[in-house]
């Protein structure tokens, strides 16, 4: 039987590719269930295209370029001598993007076969391509992620392992936290084996908060230093009962130290991404480094006077900032003289107005805003108050103010301040000073782009 694939023009079969990309099954990183409020977006494996490819070398050839522009490897020797494989074949120039999946190894000894093990961490077939990743000529992008779920407790659990006494859970936790450590030191210390790396953007995918040595060292810090965009996502936690992520010392510890094992080393960073877990906000304080910084996006983040500071010494860089589920107001209630630490998103609007950040030319605010009371909690006169406002400005946003409670525990909406500040405008009104000169700014580059390609036909 004929297969009329092969007469059809190559613009429609890569047409034909093209939608199959869009369309097609996505295997979705399973380890990122366990907190699904925190999800990353998932890695990109087409396997219907796999499927495709295997057919014949015509389409074997014609498919590569799409079906390994993204790999995942994980920490076994199966994987390892699977990825070195393609970093020994013609397809290597083809990888864009490598996602890491570090796994603790198992004990070689056969009755201690479900505790991890803590003396080889790291899959030698593993070790052998992150310390070489120029075997990878076009590779743009590295993801990292470690499953350490809480740090251990998911790996007995997950393998049938139970502690007879809280002291043997203990110690099975005890043991799984060493390898977690152990594995994630190495595999960073690995990667700075990378002399002068070539690919540019590290993403560091739901960063576990226990200290690893390797951050503090000077060799990471140089390697840091060659990106020129550094994505970060923070792992966090809810167990019932109300024990949160920001209830623990080490997680409060890790977090006010994000500039010192991290942003203080981008010197070359263009694009900075930072996530922090649902109901747990973070308050950034404001670096003075990445001085080359143009894209700046913060997930589930607080409005602090640090951060206002950090965007106002880079008005001569930046770009496009977007802000995604971030609250102003840190402050929690029960903290002497709130009224005066009060952040109010009008501050952050009109000091960057202030400012005037001539290369600013987007600004996003994506679920930046509270729901309104219903009319019951208003009472009549409130409600009405709102109703007409909203008719006179239908576009007017309850800005979201939240905070922390002392301790940590779940975020708190105040939505007496929010409303307050719906009322009073200056919200509104910075907010809308600030976008106009943005729209303006855009406006500005647009025509310059313009005139450069005019120039670019007549030269």
């Amino acid at each position: 039987m004929n297969c009329y694939l092969f007469n059809l023009p190559a613009e429609l079969q890569l047409m034909i590719i093209k939608e199959l990309v869009r369309n097609e099954h996505i295997e979705a990183d399973a380890s990122d269930y366990h907190h699904e409020d925190a999800q990353d977006e998932p890695i990109r494996i087409y396997l219907d295209l796999i499927d495709w490819s295997s057919t014949c070398s015509f389409f074997r050839s014609l498919l590569a370029p799409y079906i390994f522009k993204t790999v995942k490897l994980v920490n076994d020797e199966e994987s390892g001598a699977s990825l070195n494989a393609v970093a020994k074949s013609p397809y290597n120039v083809h990888v864009k993007e490598l996602h890491f999946i570090g796994w603790p190894l198992s004990s070689a000894h056969s009755d201690e076969a479900a505790f991890p093990n803590t003396e080889v961490v790291l899959a030698r077939s593993v070790n052998e391509l992150l310390c070489d990743l120029q075997r990878f000529p076009s590779l743009e992008r590295l993801s990292i992620k470690f499953d350490c779920y809480l740090m251990g407790l998911d790996w007995s659990a997950s393998r049938g392992i139970t502690a007879s006494t809280p002291e043997a859970a203990k110690t099975v936790k005890a043991g799984a936290s060493a390898a977690w450590l152990a594995l994630m030191s190495r595999t960073y210390s690995t990667l700075t084996e990378n002399k002068s790396p070539h690919f540019k953007h590290l993403e560091i995918r739901q960063l576990a908060w226990e200290t690893v040595s390797i951050f503090s060292h000077a060799a990471f810090h140089d390697f840091l230093g060659y990106l020129e965009q550094f994505t970060l996502s923070i792992h966090g936690y809810d167990i019932d009962g109300g024990y949160m992520s920001n209830t623990d010392g080490n997680y409060l510890t890790a977090m006010t130290k994000l500039d010192e094992y991290f942003f203080n080393h981008l010197a070359k960073a263009t694009t900075l991404s930072i996530k922090a877990p649902k109901e747990e906000p973070l308050g950034l304080e404001g670096s003075n480094y990445m001085p080359l910084l143009t894209t700046l996006h913060l997930d589930h983040v607080f409005i602090s006077q640090d951060l206002i500071g950090f965007l106002v010494r880079h008005k001569d860089t930046l770009e496009e900032l977007s802000l995604h589920n971030c609250y102003a107001d840190p402050i929690p209630a029960s903290i002497p003289n709130r009224d005066d630490n009060r952040i109010y998103w009008y501050q952050l609007f009109a000091s960057l107005f202030s400012a005037c950040p001539a290369r600013l030319r987007r600004f996003e605010l994506v679920d930046c805003e509270m729901p309104f009371p219903n009319e019951q909690e208003l009472g009549e006169e409130e409600s009405e108050k709102v109703r007409t406002i909203l008719r006179q400005d239908p576009g007017r946003t309850l800005f979201a103010y939240a905070y922390l409670p002392e301790g940590g525990a779940n975020l708190v909406y105040d939505s007496e301040l929010g409303l307050l500040e719906f009322f009073y405008g200056d919200d509104r009104e910075s907010w809308n000073q600030l976008i106009g000169l943005v729209e303006r700014n855009a406006k500005e580059a647009a025509k310059s782009q313009s005139r450069g390609v005019q120039l670019e036909k007549v030269t």
